[in-house]
């Protein structure tokens, strides 16, 4: 090749708990020069009795640091001393993150006067009581309707003909789902329970109060009692809660248990006619927009979606802890059939809250919504409306994707292969080995462990570790089931990675094997023929062979779409490796379309950090760059980095490479 780089496009093949980590929403930080006097340590006990997590310092400029490295969707309760006060609060009052100031000072009045500028500081206080007794009051209050706590919503467009799919399809979503059902599916024991009640005495471990609570729930607890706890406020719905917004794995698996309970409890107590429910929440600006500009689409909150039957109590809650003027004010209107077909659960739970008042209503997890209108009211609340309706508008790739899964008796395994798909591959990997020891009593699903295990350590760049994993898997097959047709999967999978180390001529033989074993097995319109041809026209491909590269990819193209859902990631692939040959080909128009088609599907229906969105943004990086449109290159490029930088090493090659792309466009920008 020339002296000048050429830039080249990517193919695209087919729980322990942390120590110092906080589980919950809420925060708790204290800035006190003085913070480790015997008095200031007696109060830390006492105001971890509302807020577990709490975190101390006595220099300004670390506690500075860790407050803009907290996520925008915790909440930061800030007690800061009148040392620091004047110079700490100016400069993280707007951030998203710090949700209440308290001032701890000798003169009160100098501090409350200066103070009025700044709507987050909630009081001014000399005496260390007073400071808890505020700060536990206003704890209750937030706790109670969690207005000021961040929402996880997914919003994907579809038509406003419910009958009609979606045209959307947003792949966190669809694979939020799949983890959701996968986890409901999955078989618990007591023993699942104990492990939870253990890390949660490991989590709260300096917290006797909470302590208390745990061995409570762990005497006490029963399925039908699961509602009872979740309004309870208590440990298990903060942790609950946050798990669910952030998809805390380790959590979100020893949770299962709960999680089931509640959906069942919440069958068991279904609503009968149709209702509207009131909630009353903060939002910045910002997500107002998303909003705004998702009106008439689907949307799908990833939690338990707390709401009220009274119009009152949500209005309340919407004007009440307002500490940021910087928010908007925001009241859901939402109307609930549950008569119609494919909702999820909701039920009247105010006989069994801990808050009988309130009377609420209580959303399952992963419930979907029509967001209908958007209207700032005389009240100077923006209502949004909004209609609960079925998700039957996703099933087709739903359910495909859901058949798939079924096909694993092993629940773990399953769940291990829903983390693959969700790109978490050292979760997938923890999992396995997991599975690995208790396979020793049953060992007809270690290949398939292997296996997965392969593709795992394949995705981390451990090319010589994933042949070593595939190769110990088909050992196996041999021996106990030598006309297995996964012998074939294995030496596909295996093909994989001799073509990521660049031996081609291996990559060929391992392919023709596994199409050789196919055409024995399966029909000629099967997806895994599909899945050879793909991998066929790839190898063709990098020995310039594009003739033939471009006849199998039309031929797997052919049968994908046949068998496959319209928005299924496998068709993105092949779309992507014709993009390929028509790059080679210096059909640039081609090429970009073929990119473009294959982004579009990897929107709906992979996690917007999967390396497949990394490689397809690369690719239409480089095009942009042949093209001359350095600034449309780099853009793509930079959106690589960041997914590549948050799933591989720092030595991986794609790493460095998508690095060493960014670097050449911006010189040729200057």
């Amino acid at each position: 090749m020339a002296s000048t780089v050429q830039p080249s496009p990517s193919n695209e093949t087919i729980p322990s708990i942390g120590k110092d980590t906080n589980y919950e929403t809420y925060s708790l930080i204290w800035l006190d020069a003085s913070i480790y006097s015997e008095e200031n340590l007696d109060t830390q006990e006492k105001l971890r009795l509302s807020i577990n997590y709490l975190r101390t310092f006595d220099k300004l400029d670390e506690c500075e640091k860790y407050i803009r490295s907290v996520s925008s969707e915790d909440r930061i309760v800030l007690i800061i001393s009148d040392h620091f006060s004047q110079q700490l609060i100016p400069n993280i009052h707007f951030f998203r993150q710090v949700s209440s100031v308290y001032i701890y000072c000798a003169n009160k009045e100098f501090h409350q006067q200066w103070g009025k500028q700044y709507s987050k500081i909630q009081g001014v206080y000399n005496q260390l009581n007073e400071l808890i007794n505020r700060i536990q009051f206003d704890q209750s209050g937030r706790r109670s309707h969690e207005a000021d706590e961040a929402l996880s919503i997914f919003t994907f467009g579809s038509n406003n003909n419910q009958e009609e799919s979606t045209t959307g399809l947003d792949g966190r979503f669809l694979q939020s789902q799949l983890l959701l059902t996968c986890l409901l599916n999955m078989e618990t024991t007591e023993t699942d329970k104990n492990e939870f009640i253990s890390q949660c005495r490991e989590i709260h471990k300096t917290n006797l109060e909470q302590l208390k609570i745990v061995d409570d729930f762990g005497k006490t607890y029963a399925p039908e009692h699961s509602l009872w706890w979740y309004t309870r406020s208590a440990f298990v719905y903060r942790l609950l809660n946050k798990a669910l917004r952030i998809q805390n794995i380790d959590l979100l698996f020893l949770l299962r248990f709960y999680i089931r309970d509640i959906e069942k409890q919440l069958s068991n107590r279904r609503y009968k006619s149709c209702i509207r429910v009131y909630r009353g929440q903060f939002m910045s600006k910002e997500e107002l927009n998303v909003l705004k500009d998702s009106i008439g689409k689907l949307i799908s909150v990833n939690s338990f979606l707390s709401t009220s039957s009274k119009y009152e109590v949500a209005s309340l809650y919407s004007g009440s802890f307002a500490t940021d003027d910087t928010l908007e004010k925001v009241l859901f209107e939402i109307d609930a059939d549950p008569n119609q077909i494919g909702v999820k659960p909701f039920a009247d739970i105010s006989e069994i809250s801990c808050f009988k008042e309130e009377d609420e209503i209580l959303m399952m997890v992963g419930s979907v919504f029509r967001l209908n209108k958007i209207y700032l009211g005389d009240d100077k609340i923006w209502h949004i409306e909004m209609t609960l309706c079925s998700d039957n508008v996703l099933q087709t790739t739903f359910d495909y994707m859901k058949k798939r899964y079924d096909s694993m008796n092993n629940k773990l395994l399953l769940f291990a292969n829903v983390l693959i798909d969700l790109a978490n591959f050292d979760d997938a990997e923890k999992y396995l080995h997991r599975l690995l020891k208790e396979l020793l009593s049953c060992p007809a699903d270690i290949p398939k462990c292997l296996h997965a295990l392969g593709k795992v350590s394949c995705e981390k760049g451990n090319y010589d570790l994933s042949l070593d994993y595939f190769g110990k898997a088909l050992e196996i097959l041999r021996e106990s089931q030598p006309n297995d047709y996964r012998i074939a999967h294995i030496h596909n999978s295996i093909g994989e990675v001799y073509q990521n180390k660049g031996d081609i001529e291996k990559a060929l033989e391992s392919y023709k094997e596994a199409l050789k074993i196919f055409r024995q097995t399966v029909p000629d319109d099967h997806k895994s023929i599909a899945w050879c041809y793909n991998n066929l026209g790839i190898i063709y491909e990098k020995q310039k062979n594009y003739s033939k590269a471009r006849g199998y990819l039309l031929k797997a193209l052919s049968i994908k779409k046949k068998v496959l859902p319209a928005k299924h990631s496998c068709l993105g692939n092949t779309y992507n490796n014709l993009g390929n040959v028509y790059y080679y080909l210096h059909e640039y128009d081609q090429a970009l379309e073929k990119y473009q088609l294959t982004y579009e599907i990897f929107k709906d229906c992979v996690t917007p950090r999967h390396p497949s969105m990394a490689r397809i943004l690369k690719n239409i990086g480089v095009i942009y760059e042949v093209k001359k449109n350095f600034i449309g290159a780099k853009k793509n490029y930079e959106k690589a980095l960041k997914i590549r930088e948050k799933i591989l090493s720092s030595t991986h090659p794609d790493l460095i490479e998508i690095k060493k792309d960014i670097e050449r466009v911006s010189a040729k920008i200057e």
